[in-house]
């Protein structure tokens, strides 16, 4: 009986450890993505952002040009950010999936720069940069209201990393893997009783 409980003592203990080196390393250093060519502004041109980016670096080359990016938020608040990040006067845009304006902003805490402050629901979402006035009513519609003023390089720095849309496979072996520690432990504590 004390062989089982050193084991299942040692079992926690060993997962407690593999979650706080997973949790020590998701508070590592900024992840950044940097723009492929020109990210585009519209929903077929989007560039997706890979799970676990937190900054988005790119260049706005002309000054009626937009750079939207598609990602996935694992639900909370969502902000983003070009506060000393931008060298022109930017605007910021979140849309839904299907291109739908949920919130913009143009200046943010006295600056030319942009602030998005958002609680969102787990799903994937687009967001926009412009210079202003270059705002948009949908995902679509870039330039169709009023040309931008300027341009130039630009850093997004995002509240918390974009999250990773699970596959079906990961899922079910992460189902899987929960419900065989479940299962183990089970075993482990009718061993004890019949020993004991």
């Amino acid at each position: 009986m004390a062989t089982v409980n050193v084991l299942t003592n040692l079992s926690l203990t060993t997962v407690g450890a593999a979650v706080i080196a997973l949790g020590a390393a998701g508070t590592a250093e900024a992840a950044t993505y940097t723009e492929v060519g020109d990210a585009g502004k519209t929903l077929k041109t989007a560039q997706n952002l890979p799970g676990g980016i937190n900054v988005i670096k790119g260049t706005i080359s002309s000054k009626n040009g937009a750079d939207l990016f598609s990602f996935f938020w694992d639900s909370g608040r969502f902000k983003a950010t070009t506060v000393d990040g931008a060298s022109f006067d930017t605007i910021l845009e979140l849309f839904d999936s299907s291109g739908t304006l949920i919130a913009l902003n143009d200046d943010s805490k006295g600056t030319q720069q942009s602030t998005l402050n958002e609680f969102l629901d787990t799903g994937e979402y687009l967001l926009g940069i412009s210079s202003f006035a270059n705002f948009a009513l949908s995902a679509s519609t870039y330039g169709d209201i009023a040309p931008g003023f300027s341009s130039g390089g630009y850093s997004i720095s995002l509240n918390k990393k974009t999250a990773s849309v699970p596959e079906p496979a990961s899922l079910i072996g992460i189902l899987g893997l929960g419900a065989f520690g479940i299962t183990s432990v089970r075993k482990r504590k009718q061993q004890a009783a019949v020993r004991a």
